[in-house]
């Protein structure tokens, strides 16, 4: 009986991480364009590869900047050891480039790569980050699961270290300098038991433990943790924060959550 619960659950967070459905939205119609002189690093999360962040990367190439997305095994290594062997190699391609400003977007814990890599070296001068959904505060499926050797098994050592207990990852960081944007996503509904994963959340990481004391902009967008990759609103978001500093709380969507971060 127990193997059997094991297994669903192992089947339940793998469906819900994988999703990849998307409803389109209405394109923003802006001005905004990247200087010849900006590159984007895009960091994937678990159980994905660059070619996950594909539409994230197609959108900003179409707004003229240059873009690089690494792959990294994400079950393989903890996350000091993925952040020491994978991003320098994404910052070397942009300054290849020629950018002065060499950006950085992520996805889920690819914000925590970043985070990682951002201890020990410094962006350019007017760079910034964008983080989607990070589990900046850990992840609460993996503070009840971590201990578990199926669970260490289905997310490897990077996955099950997100947690903020001592031999977790998220207690080892500090506070970095970069300007950091912070977009949310949220569902109206949950899978799993409020002891679980407590609402809001976007069905993997909750809203509270995406959150980061040093941001410097925060929005909340309605989506699933993997749909939220391919949002028109989201694409404008990241793009609005890398040019300006901050997200756009004038659109509809940003305007309506507002009053979900007081809550």
């Amino acid at each position: 009986m127990i193997k059997t619960i094991q297994v669903f659950i192992s089947i339940a967070l793998l469906a819900l991480l994988s999703a990849c459905a998307s409803k389109p939205i209405e394109q923003h119609k802006e001005s905004i364009t990247a200087s010849k002189s900006e590159c984007v690093v895009l960091l994937h999360g678990l159980w994905r590869s660059g070619f996950a962040m594909r539409s994230i990367a197609s959108d900003l190439e179409d707004y003229g900047f240059h873009t690089v997305s690494i792959d990294y095994p994400s079950t393989e290594m903890e996350i000091p050891l993925l952040a020491e062997n994978f991003v320098p190699d994404g910052i070397k391609q942009c300054q290849q480039t020629g950018a002065d400003r060499i950006h950085l977007v992520t996805h889920s814990m690819g914000g925590i790569l970043a985070r990682q890599y951002l201890q020990n070296h410094r962006l350019p001068e007017g760079s910034r980050v964008v983080m989607l959904s990070p589990p900046n505060q850990g992840s609460d499926i993996s503070k009840k699961f971590n201990g578990k050797r199926w669970y260490q098994w289905l997310v490897g050592p990077a996955g099950a270290s997100l947690t903020q207990s001592n031999n977790g990852i998220i207690s080892q960081l500090s506070e970095v300098d970069e300007p950091i944007g912070v977009i949310a996503a949220y569902r109206n509904w949950s899978l799993w038991p409020e002891s679980w994963l407590p609402t809001p959340n976007d069905g993997t990481v909750s809203v509270k433990n995406m959150m980061l004391k040093e941001m410097d902009d925060v929005i909340l967008v309605k989506s699933g943790h993997a749909t939220m990759r391919y949002k028109d609103e989201i694409h404008h978001q990241i793009r609005h924060f890398i040019q300006t500093g901050a997200f756009d709380h004038n659109t509809l969507e940003g305007v309506a959550n507002a009053g979900l971060m007081t809550q």
